[in-house]
């Protein structure tokens, strides 16, 4: 009788469990996760192909590694600043070096894991070509990108830039405009 006691008792407190009401249950915060917050940052790198734009045939192609920084204060918009190394040929075969450090804001539209950054940012840069050097250079660039956010803490894109470079020098203007198109990659913390 003691056993079956025991059995019935057992019977009847795993049965409460299967018959347990389940509804609310789950804890809600309200809390909506965002791809990016405020505190946010990344550190990226550039790899691409440098075009010159007013110089016709005088510069080739050339190839640019950029290296930058952005802290987010809110979902959208982020501050931050970059270096960018750039490098191009002249018809006589002497090297052009550009070293542009910009500071500036950053706008980020997303669509799930799809981000468009729209970044402007101002600041100076050093021209050296046939061992004569320009500095400071004033520096405008203007970049946008498509990124895709293949883990929380990595995306993958690429991204162009276009940048102007005004010089005075010796009572003369010129000015230099180059367009970037190159792979990037974010590390997002």
């Amino acid at each position: 009788m003691k056993r079956f006691i025991s059995i019935l008792t057992t019977i009847l407190l795993l049965s409460a469990a299967v018959f347990a009401d389940t509804e609310g249950d789950e804890y809600d915060d309200g809390f909506v996760y965002e791809q990016n917050g405020a505190g946010d940052q990344f550190i990226k790198v550039d790899l691409g192909a440098n075009f010159p734009l007013n110089f016709g045939s005088q510069l080739d192609i050339g190839g640019l590694v950029s290296i930058g920084y952005y802290r987010f204060l809110n979902q959208y918009f982020a501050l931050g600043g970059d270096v960018l190394i750039g490098y191009n040929v002249s018809i006589g075969k002497k090297p052009l070096f550009q070293v542009p450090v910009t500071f500036g804001i950053m706008y980020q539209p997303y669509l799930g894991k799809f981000e468009f950054p729209l970044m402007f940012n101002i600041g100076i840069s050093t021209i050296t070509c046939q061992s004569m050097t320009y500095f400071p250079a004033f520096t405008a660039k203007f970049t946008g990108g498509a990124y895709y956010r293949f883990t929380e803490t990595w995306s993958f894109g690429i991204s162009s830039t276009t940048f102007w470079t005004p010089q005075w020098y010796e009572g003369k203007y010129d000015q230099a405009f180059f367009t970037t198109a190159g792979l990037t990659v974010r590390y997002h913390f």
